[in-house]
């Protein structure tokens, strides 16, 4: 099978995002890795976290140097056991590891020294799969001055026939990051928008007294109103107001945040929080695709936050006329477009083809992404 920049390439790709849920697999056919194309999925699984787990990685602070360390080993297996539910899984080539985000200070938030890290160790997974793996996609644009993040959007434009439309992608996880993809390349630009289910996720769980971890299909936010005040609360953070290129995550937005809204608005009703939150996303979502320079021709939602019927009818109300959409196959499905990334990129970095924006990032040059375990 060809590892060239022609013929048919078949790649794994693995993402555990900011929502520290579990992990989603991915094996996708590229016909080439250097062409505009829709590749095909050939399977997918999802494989959670243990409740323990999930609770150290959304509180990465207090993570011990020694525990940071066992994860960085632990993860790959959990990955490991995610890719042998792909059917056919040894017929690929490379499997891309985005590995657990712990800790995310780029350029935007003034750090010292710009920094990212991703756990989950490349050589231990390439062990596990007898496979080539390419992992610390991040860290290449961190050090040629950019956030490293969004790290799709590439494929995002990859992706999307070069005869449709401009259309404005929304990934909606923990945190949404937006991409607008224009016909040329060079003029694609895409952001962080800000908390895309990681506040709601959190409010979930208070709400529910942990028996619950996320508003799964609405069922905790229905019947809630919006509360203007709340919304404001969150749409006030300094992340709005920072010019791009900008990335966020769970240090702005994590249990620190959500702490403080809850003492200025823990008296509301449960619903009535969640509702907030939710308008809070839908309103920085629409906000990013009115401020574009081009006419969206369609907003396509993907990642877990698109399956939340309560959030769709928000950015849809929000957004009239521009037409929003969720695909139920293919790679922009919600569970699929993120892992189909990390496949896209891993099968360019054996190639040696770059696969980073950086009019996106800031960062000097185009990037070639990970390193590469044989």
């Amino acid at each position: 099978m060809s590892l060239g920049r022609g013929g048919v390439v078949r790649a794994i790709g693995l993402m555990s995002g900011t929502s520290c849920d579990g992990v989603d697999a991915l094996l996708l056919e590229l016909a080439h890795v250097d062409e505009r194309h829709e590749p095909r999925v050939l399977g997918h699984a999802y494989v959670p976290f243990p409740a323990t787990l999930r609770a150290e990685l959304r509180d990465p602070a207090a993570l011990t140097l020694r525990r940071v360390a066992e994860l960085h080993f632990e993860l790959p297996r959990l990955y490991h056991d995610a890719v042998r539910e792909l059917p056919h899984w040894q017929s690929a080539s490379v499997c891309g590891m985005h590995g657990q985000t712990v800790w995310h200070a780029p350029p935007s938030q003034g750090s010292t020294v710009a920094n990212t890290l991703q756990l989950g160790s490349s050589g231990a997974l390439a062990a596990l799969l007898g496979m080539p793996v390419v992992g610390d996609m991040r860290g290449a644009d961190v050090a040629r001055g950019g956030e490293g993040a969004p790290i799709a959007p590439f494929s995002h434009w990859f992706f999307t026939p070069p005869s449709h439309p401009t259309r404005l992608v929304v990934n909606i996880g923990g945190i949404a990051n937006y991409t607008c993809v224009t016909r040329e390349l060079e003029r694609v630009s895409a952001s962080d928008i800000g908390p895309g289910m990681m506040i709601s996720d959190a409010l979930a769980r208070h709400v529910s007294r942990g028996s619950f971890d996320c508003d799964r299909d609405g069922e905790l936010s229905e019947g809630g109103d919006v509360y203007q005040p709340a919304v404001d609360f969150i749409l006030d953070h300094p992340f709005f107001a920072r010019p791009s290129p900008r990335s966020t995550g769970r240090e702005d937005f994590g249990a620190g945040f959500v702490a403080g809204l809850l003492v200025r608005f823990g008296e509301l009703d449960g619903a009535t929080l969640l509702r907030s939150s939710l308008w809070a996303t839908a309103t920085a979502i629409v906000t990013a695709a009115r401020e574009q320079e081009v006419d969206i021709g369609e907003i396509l939602l993907t990642g877990g936050g698109a399956r939340h019927p309560g959030l769709r009818e928000m950015v849809a109300e929000l957004a009239d006329p521009i037409p929003v959409v969720v695909h139920d196959g293919g790679v922009f499905a919600p569970e699929h477009h993120e892992p189909a990334a990390m496949a896209l990129i891993a099968a360019r970095t054996l190639a040696r083809l770059p696969s980073s924006l950086p009019q996106v990032t800031g960062a000097r040059e185009p990037a070639i992404l990970g390193h590469v375990h044989y």
